[in-house]
């Protein structure tokens, strides 16, 4: 498989994990909004993290995704 084809693949499995990654999020924040009133202090603090957590995976990912398409360029 010639480096191109390679990087093209590596990218969309990258964009398959973002995608997770956003689903994760948003289904994290909706359930937090939805239960805000029945948890308590500790169980609010861990999903917040957990969702910050899962905002720089994004953001991480994102900039993966942005690199190794700059490097396709230089191909």
């Amino acid at each position: 498989m010639a480096k191109i084809d390679e990087i093209k693949e590596f990218i969309g499995y990258l964009k398959v994990l973002i995608g997770i990654a956003i689903a994760v999020a948003l289904s994290l924040l909706v359930w937090l909004f939805n239960h805000y009133t029945d948890l308590s202090t500790i169980d609010k603090v861990f999903s917040f993290i957990a969702f910050m957590f899962d905002l720089i995976l994004i953001l991480l990912l994102n900039k993966k995704i942005l690199n190794n398409i700059k490097s396709l360029k230089d191909l």
